[in-house]
């Protein structure tokens, strides 16, 4: 099996939008081994606008662990924020650590 067939198909909204040039591919996240790698593309003018796609993203997931899992979406959303913070956390202390 490739990495290819395990590629994410593109929205049928994107596919079907009347001007291709306001589709963009904004960011493509892998999981590999014990960590994700992705490639993204920062094309919000103001990052607040990056702050409410992360966020976007984090009531998706939630859904798609009810819809997927059969978690609790409230649950699910509480853990994802549980795993944002901590993850800031160990990064906050990286960077004190380099400096």
């Amino acid at each position: 099996m490739s990495a290819e067939t395990k590629a994410l198909p593109i929205p049928e909204p994107a596919l079907r939008h009347e001007n291709i040039d306001e589709v963009i591919e904004l960011i493509r996240v892998w999981w590999v081994g014990e960590r994700p790698q992705s490639i993204i593309r920062p094309v919000a003018r103001d990052p607040k606008l990056t702050g409410a796609i992360l966020a976007e993203l984090a009531y998706n997931f939630a859904r798609a662990y009810e819809a997927n899992v059969g978690l609790d979406r409230e649950a699910a959303f509480q853990d994802i924020m549980k795993g944002w913070e901590e993850a800031h956390r160990l990064a906050a202390e990286d960077v004190k650590e380099r400096a």
